[in-house]
């Protein structure tokens, strides 16, 4: 028997099959037929029908001649036999029609809540279901809508497959709709395949369409219409079908799709869902962890885009590199490797760089403008960019941009051309723009390096522009900061990436440090801090007077973490440049006389500290009036050293004064009243004026949670203070509960390590001492005189206090030796401090007079108790009630007798 002829042309189809990488099984599964059938029609034993011949013309793309299926009519009448035989064995298969192009993924990975979206709308009762009545009208279509490559395809071949497998759709028709040409193909190739369909040699191709719809709309199984690649829905609209047991699916990148479809939008994948399909696709199913880690940073960097992924996958399993190494080279062959595809891509041959290359090109010819805020979107931070930084930012566009941002009707032009292919987001209700990160790497490759840095030049000036000029003074300005926050850090890497140092650039990134370190968001503000001073070195000097803004600010910074030393260096540098370039009566010298002073006094250097308080006040005062707000800065510094060494009665009325300048300045609740009113609370407490001090320090909790929120350090302050109050009016549960929030706020936000954690946890020993829990009041103290040691230096005053609270500790669990030895450290701190006086020292002297009384000796504790009375005596008053304890316990004291 001669077969040549047949196994000539057969040939061709094993190499159509073999050219996409598909076995055998693999397009039996596609045809809906059997592997032995496909093995028939390549040897030459069989022929396909006619119904198959079409199939696969439309699965390979190709003529019935170029796949060899010219029917041979030289065929032995066995085989014609063996054909009838092959149908006859499958009629279920022969009378459902699939004419899905594509095999199913077996990469495909996650996307499951989409598709059970997907199954919920689409799925229609099986036929033969009684428990349902029948829909006559078609319910709106569905449509997956996105970027290019962002896996709308695959999802709806999924999709179809999963639905053949659970038996929702009889038939399952796959229209491509990229263009109307390709859409009358599709329709006129299905006219070959629907049974019973009289029409099928129609010549006039709008009468075929119509036939079909109606075909469609009057068959009783249930059938599903894809629409693939359906970008333009008012050409796909005339070819739905108006009713029907049947549902319509289209994919597309348009956003607008409400007038004629439900719509899901599909995002880039999870981070577990994308490395999870990344793993699969490389084929790494059993990596180590080192492995998945390093497959998760691919997927990061790659924002889980799922073609970029599959692009990343196939070729990492071609070349058999590491992610690590895919990693590192896409860093430096970014726009390459997004332009790769991978040999076994025939789900979707075209690269990422490729898919989006007519996009641009399309948008470049029809709206100029369009293309040009694509390019500008392309150098902001991708997720939030504010709608209104484009038209504020006008005057660093280019011309024909400006134009169109500043006209109202060419700004919605333009959107709308780049939503047309989902290329942005807009949400609408943020008034924002989003952009995918690899649209923008794509965009960015596509410029040379001059024209990228123009564009990154352009975007910080602008964002220079709308960022608010004070934000570290004026809480009205702080939503306005945190909207531009993404874009001031996306100019932070625009910055550092192009090697920018330009003024502008300096300027931005100053005032978001200050709205941060406001805000507490120090590991954020230290950078960008540094990298302005760092600019305006390069490009002033190191004795430009801008230089002392830098040194400030950074020093303020380091002031609020504990770090003292590297704050007073930073200021003192900057009293230094602006005395010798502004001299010694400006302004500015005071702001840094200011800033030391309170680097002084946390440091419990309370003479330098009082002295810079002093000469910045009379410089205020001189230049602005002592009606300034500047001014209350000084008064509030200048009262705390006065409170600190126990001089209330010339800190009360400095107190007072800065309050009164703030509330005549300000309205009453402005934050920055909030500083001389903790004072003037601290001071109430002090001196045993418990009612006054309460409405206080809650006044300054209400002003700073209003401004900052419940978690900020700030608020943690009043927290701290109520906590301390409330220990001594005796109401230790209330105590308890705004301690151990004031300490988690200073955790949480500071760091485990910052001073203020100290004054918490001290308040806590306290607090476990009341209660009897001397091991874990210990473990407080001794973790709370570690940071102190370790961040002040261990001869600050904050020391003594902690060793003091130590020795009462020790004293009431009769370690007497450990005792004396806590209160004689903390007596001789205090001494060397020259704070002797004070009515810290007046605590310590009288605790330790107690300690020595509790060892019966009786004249050691008279001499302590009668220093301790005479301090508190003179600073407190004698009807202040440590006053009137420390008289108490000398009277009790037993007299002593003359020896015999």
């Amino acid at each position: 028997m001669d077969r040549s002829g047949n196994t000539r042309r057969n040939n061709r189809l094993r190499q159509a099959r073999i050219a996409r990488s598909w076995r055998q099984r693999d397009l039996a599964e596609q045809l809906g037929t059997t592997e032995l059938t496909v093995k028939r029609w390549e040897r030459g034993y069989q022929q396909p029908s006619t119904y198959f011949q079409v199939k696969l013309c439309t699965l390979f793309g190709k003529s019935a001649e170029e796949l060899g299926l010219v029917e041979d009519t030289s065929a032995p009448i066995v085989e014609k036999n063996i054909q009838d035989m092959e149908q006859a064995t499958s009629p279920a298969q022969s009378q459902m029609l699939w004419t899905v192009p594509y095999l199913r993924n077996s990469h495909f990975t996650g996307r499951d809540d989409l598709l059970e979206q997907l199954a919920r709308h689409l799925s229609r009762e099986k036929p033969g279901d009684a428990t349902t009545p029948r829909r006559a009208l078609l319910s709106q279509p569905q449509a997956i809508k996105g970027l290019g490559g962002i896996g709308k395809t695959q999802i709806a071949v999924e999709y179809a497959y999963r639905s053949r497998e659970h038996g929702d759709h009889t038939h399952i028709l796959w229209i491509n709709a990229a263009s109307e040409e390709v859409i009358i193909t599709s329709f006129q190739t299905l006219a070959q395949l629907l049974p019973d369909f009289a029409d099928k040699d129609e010549k006039n191709q709008h009468e075929l369409i119509a036939a079909i719809k109606r075909w469609l709309e009057r068959c009783q199984e249930s059938w599903l219409l894809i629409f693939d690649n359906a970008d333009d829905l008012a050409l796909v609209q005339p070819y739905i079908p108006q009713q029907g047991q049947g549902s319509i699916l289209l994919t597309t990148r348009a956003t607008a799709v409400g007038w004629l479809a439900n719509s899901v939008e599909v995002e880039q994948m999870g981070l577990m869902e994308g490395t999870q399909f990344l793993l699969h696709r490389a084929q790494r199913l059993q990596a180590s962890e080192e492995e998945y880690n390093e497959a998760t940073n691919v997927v990061i960097a790659l924002d889980g885009f799922p073609l970029a992924l599959d692009q990343a996958g196939a070729y990492i399993e071609e070349t058999g590199c590491s992610f690590n190494d895919y990693l590192q080279l896409y860093e430096h062959h970014r726009i390459t490797l997004l332009a790769r595809r991978g040999k076994q891509a025939a789900n979707y041959p075209h690269s990422v760089a490729t898919t989006w290359s007519l996009s641009f090109q399309t948008i470049e010819q029809a709206n100029p403008a369009a293309a040009d805020l694509l390019r500008l979107c392309a150098f902001l931070a991708p997720d939030h960019i504010p709608e209104e930084l484009l038209k504020e930012g006008a005057p660093h566009w280019p011309l024909i941009l400006q134009e169109a941002v500043c006209d109202l009707f060419a700004f919605h032009q333009m959107l709308e051309e780049l939503l047309k292919f989902s290329l942005i987001k807009r949400l609408v209700e943020e008034h924002m723009l989003s952009i995918h990160r690899l649209v923008q790497a794509v965009q960015r490759e596509r410029m040379d390096p001059e024209e990228q840095q123009h564009w990154a030049t352009r975007a910080i000036s602008a964002v220079n522009t709308v960022f608010p000029p004070d934000p570290k003074n004026e809480e009205a300005t702080w939503s306005r900061c945190q909207r531009y926050l993404e874009q001031v850090q996306g100019c932070d890497l625009l910055i550092q990436q192009y090697g920018l140092s330009f003024s502008e650039a300096a300027d931005v990134l100053h005032r978001a440090g200050n709205y941060l370190c406001e805000h507490a968001l120090y590991a954020l503000a230290e950078p960008l801090y540094q990298r302005a001073l760092c600019i305006w070195e390069q490009q002033l000097g190191p004795q430009h007077p801008q230089i002392g803004s830098g040194l400030t600010s950074l020093g303020h910074l380091y002031s609020r973490q504990g770090k003292y030393t590297k704050a007073e260096a930073f200021d003192l540098r900057a009293l230094h440049i602006w005395e010798q370039q502004l001299g010694p009566h400006h302004p500015k010298v005071a702001h840094a006389l200011n800033n030391l002073a309170n680097t002084y006094k946390e440091q419990g250097k309370y003479a330098k500290a009082e002295s810079c308080y002093l000469r910045a006040l009379h410089i205020w005062e001189q230049a602005l009036g002592s009606e300034h707000l500047q001014v209350s800065d000084a008064l509030n510094g200048l009262a705390n050293v006065y409170l600190e060494l126990g001089k209330y009665a010339e800190a009360e009325p400095l107190y007072l004064r800065a309050i009164h300048i703030w509330e005549q300045q300000q309205r009453p609740e402005a934050m920055g009243v909030t500083y001389p009113l903790t004072g003037l609370g601290a001071l109430y407490g002090e001196q045993g004026k418990y009612l006054e001090a309460e409405p206080l320090f809650q006044r300054v909790r209400h002003i700073l949670e209003q401004q900052f929120g419940p978690q900020h350090p700030q608020v943690a302050y009043p927290l701290h203070n109520l906590a301390e109050l409330y220990i001594e009016l005796g109401d230790y549960a209330e105590a308890a509960a705004f301690n151990l929030r004031a300490l988690d706020i200073w955790e949480q936000q500071l760091g485990p390590q910052h001073p203020m954690v100290s004054y918490a946890l001290n308040n806590l020993a306290i607090l476990c001492v009341k209660r009897g829990q001397y091991a874990e009041a210990e473990a407080h103290y001794l973790r709370a005189l570690h940071i102190r040691e370790q961040v002040l230096g261990s001869e600050h005053p904050q020391v003594a206090n902690t060793l003091n609270g130590l020795a009462n500790l020790y004293c009431e669990q009769g370690k007497y030796e450990q005792a004396e030895s806590c209160y004689q450290r903390s007596l001789s701190i205090l001494e060397q401090q020259a704070l002797s006086s004070h009515p810290e020292a007046a605590k310590v002297m009288h605790d330790f007079a107690r300690f020595q009384e509790v060892q019966r000796k009786t004249e050691e504790a008279r001499i302590w108790y009668e220093r301790a009375f005479t301090i508190r005596e003179v600073l407190l008053g004698s009807h202040h009630p440590k006053t009137k304890e420390t008289r108490t316990c000398l009277i009790a004291l037993p007299k002593t007798t003359s020896p015999q």
